[in-house]
């Protein structure tokens, strides 16, 4: 991997810990400067580096307000601040990621192209969708990069042509190499949109609220998730079932908890639940990403831990039958 003189000289300070410049890296590139031996040793060590391919990650549920679009804003949200370059796809055409990160920009982004329905409906490429973070229409909102949605995406399930499933992971390929992991907020529900999110990923996140209903349902999604993996992506993972909005002192939490452990045993993980909290509501009222605004809170504390594992390949946090505190 070539790396330019700023991008090493950015490498080896962040590596190091120092405050190497251009011209000082131009010496020793030229011969008239020794290369400092531990210099050379990262330098050996960083022209190992692969380059990125983004792990693609799709967060689904056909049922709605279980917290899977607050799920993937703070996921992208805590693998940003772990140093990874995240792309949010928002697939859902509520557009409600889209919506609570760019205000009144999400009718600009419209009028100039670039969201995801001119993507899969037009076929425009994915690049000219995504919104930087530091893009006039993000405004720093997030410190994440945003492919954003439209209502317009709704016309997909009418669309019948043939490789139409594919259509999604055919245009991340473009950008694979740009970020470290790659976050889809899929519709709540089982349609095209779905499937195409589940066709693109490596793994799936199923956030699941703790009532009963909702806990019943959660095998129609592994149903899905099954006969994609059969007919469309073989490599596709279940990396967890997500509880959400979870009441420690709440019998029924408990109980729906101890029946989502006992029926996903052997299959995949329940992670550690996320509590329920004002501060997603609150921060959601202001614009804001809760674990950008309240990152100090024990509901947000959860994101970031399940942040971590996902940025440093570790397992994932799971759940705990152990006595809880509720959270305020």
């Amino acid at each position: 991997m070539r790396l330019s003189q700023s991008e090493l000289k950015e490498a080896l300070n962040a590596k190091l810990d120092r405050s190497y410049d251009k011209p000082r890296i131009s010496r020793w590139e030229n011969g008239r400067e020794p290369i400092p031996e531990e210099v050379a040793r990262a330098v050996e060590a960083l022209s190992t580096v692969q380059p990125r391919h983004a792990r693609i990650l799709v967060l689904a549920n056909q049922k709605g307000g279980v917290g899977k679009t607050t799920s993937a804003l703070n996921l992208a949200c805590g693998l940003a601040k772990q140093g990874q370059r995240v792309l949010l796809v928002d697939l859902d055409p509520q557009a409600t990621a889209s919506v609570a990160l760019l205000a009144a920009g999400h009718v600009e982004a419209w009028r100039q192209g670039r969201t995801m329905a001119h993507v899969i409906l037009r076929e425009q490429p994915i690049e000219s969708a995504i919104l930087a973070q530091n893009d006039p229409l993000l405004g720093g909102r997030a410190p994440f990069d945003l492919a954003p949605s439209h209502i317009d995406l709704s016309e997909t399930d009418g669309r019948r042509e043939p490789g139409f499933d594919v259509a999604l992971r055919e245009s991340l390929e473009a950008v694979r190499g740009a970020y470290d992991t790659i976050l889809i907020d899929a519709p709540p529900n089982l349609g095209m949109l779905t499937v195409m999110g589940l066709a693109a990923a490596d793994a799936v996140i199923i956030p699941v609220r703790t009532e009963p209903y909702d806990s019943m349902g959660v095998g129609l999604i592994l149903s899905t998730i099954g006969k994609v993996q059969r007919r469309l992506n073989p490599a596709l993972r279940l990396a967890g079932i997500l509880p959400t909005q979870f009441g420690a002192r709440k019998s029924v939490d408990r109980e729906v908890l101890e029946q989502l452990i006992g029926i996903m045993a052997g299959r995949a993980p329940v992670l550690e639940p996320v509590p329920a909290s004002a501060v997603f509501g609150h921060a959601a009222r202001n614009g804001r990403i809760a674990l950008d605004a309240s990152p100090g809170t024990a509901a947000v504390a959860v994101y970031l831990r399940i942040a971590a594992a996902l940025g440093q390949g570790t397992p994932l946090p799971e759940a705990s039958l152990a006595p809880l505190e509720a959270t305020p």
